[in-house]
């Protein structure tokens, strides 16, 4: 990438992932994602992951009924 990219991602505040994104999912009328990275999903136990999901379900559908989503899009990095 060149080096004016690079620059303007640093000047809108853009993060770089650790590492490369592999899977995402979100949950209906959340505005946001989860993100795992290739290494999370390798490294963790499914039943890890399952109950991490499920963990992320709750407290994305207590956010949708509460109503404290405001703002823009929420991104949620899953990872050790």
């Amino acid at each position: 990438m060149c080096e004016e990219k690079k620059e303007w991602l640093r000047e809108i505040g853009a993060a770089e992932f650790p590492e490369p994104v592999k899977y995402i999912y979100s949950f209906p009328e959340y505005r946001g994602a989860f993100n795992l990275s290739e290494r999370y999903i390798d490294e963790t136990p499914l039943e890890e992951l399952k109950a991490q999901y499920l963990k992320n379900k709750a407290m994305a559908e207590d956010m949708v009924r509460s109503g404290t989503m405001t703002g823009g899009f929420h991104l949620n990095v899953v990872h050790p």
